[in-house]
């Protein structure tokens, strides 16, 4: 019975030695905290896919779901032919809207599941000469979904995504509060909610542009990250034109809608005239939320708006597309 009980311990000491070298070990990043936050230029197309077109400029804001479609944190295997074909839709629909800036979220550097693929440089290729990153993912090992470990995501380098036609002087991100009440070992392979910002030159003005995506499933944490948007938000509309774009995970039409405090503070909308009749983004196949917005100041006159429905299933999202021009000051 002795040797029984000595084999129990030996095993249950392997299991949690393994288990306390696999917490440390899969928490860790892949990157150094310095190229978390990047900006890049290529100055051979910089200004050469620019359609001037009077003084208007245009503006989408797209969660891509790491190109994943509908199958977005489902415990599936997804082949990549999925990644591929996705990524060539999300490609095309870049090439007909020829949106100016493209703000993006849940978007993949290089993570094992979307198969390695830079899905910034793919997409910024040939049309956009400015990148802006920010990696709010960044673990060796995530072990979800949690079931089978085969479908497991694995290693993790993703974030949220700037494009534009327009030059970027500068690019700040704020990291957003984190989930107090979860327990540690869920906070630390858990992505950070960032509120990423850059300042564009568009038709010789500065113009200021906030690319957000606040947390899913806490509504606590959900409704401080909207406070502190708001306030990003309204320090930089003090001073700029100001764009704030992203994924506020919260529809005008939930119970106890977090989204209500910024919609409630008069801040311009694309596409939501009232709560009555809502244009819905999530999700892409069956839209019943509307999660993903476009607000703005008076500094700025919308020129059209709307929810882009033929993106399809690239992502459970569909995106919000805009078009604005400098308002003429009276």
């Amino acid at each position: 019975m002795k040797i029984i009980i000595r084999i129990a311990a030996a095993i249950l000491l392997l299991v949690l030695g393994f288990a306390t070298a696999f917490y440390f070990w899969g928490q860790q990043p892949n990157r150094s905290t310095t190229e978390h936050v990047l900006l890049r230029t290529d100055s051979l197309r910089a200004g050469a896919n620019r359609e001037e077109v009077d003084t208007v400029f245009s503006i989408m804001t797209y969660n891509i779901g790491y190109l994943s479609g509908m199958t977005n944190n489902e415990p599936v295997k997804r082949d990549e032919s999925l990644f591929s074909a996705n990524l060539r839709q999300a490609a095309d629909l870049l090439g007909h809207l020829k949106p100016d800036i493209v703000c993006l979220q849940e978007i993949d550097y290089g993570s094992t599941r979307s198969y390695s693929v830079d899905q910034e440089a793919a997409l910024a290729d040939t049309i956009y000469p400015f990148a802006a990153r920010a990696v709010n993912w960044d673990k060796r090992y995530v072990p979800f979904p949690y079931w089978p470990p085969s479908v497991h995501f694995g290693k993790v380098l993703s974030g949220q995504s700037i494009l534009s036609k327009f030059p970027v002087t500068e690019h700040v991100v704020d990291t957003l509060a984190e989930v107090a009440s979860a327990p540690f070992y869920y906070r630390a392979f858990y992505l950070h909610r960032l509120a990423q910002v850059v300042k564009l030159v568009v038709h010789d003005k500065e113009v200021m542009v906030i690319n957000v995506h606040l947390e899913a499933f806490d509504r606590d944490t959900r409704e401080r990250h909207t406070q502190a948007v708001l306030r990003l938000y309204q320090q930089y509309s003090a001073q700029y034109p100001t764009v704030m774009v992203g994924d506020f995970n919260s529809s005008p039409d939930e119970a106890e809608p977090t989204i209500l405090e910024i919609l409630q503070a008069n801040l311009r909308s694309v596409d939501l005239g009232s709560t009555a009749e809502i244009p819905y983004t999530y999700d892409s196949e069956h839209p019943t939320s509307r999660l993903d917005y476009i607000f703005y100041n008076n500094a700025l006159e919308l020129v059209a708006g709307r929810v882009v429905t033929e993106a399809g299933q690239v992502s459970d999202h569909l995106p919000v597309w805009a078009a604005f021009r400098f308002a003429t000051l009276r």
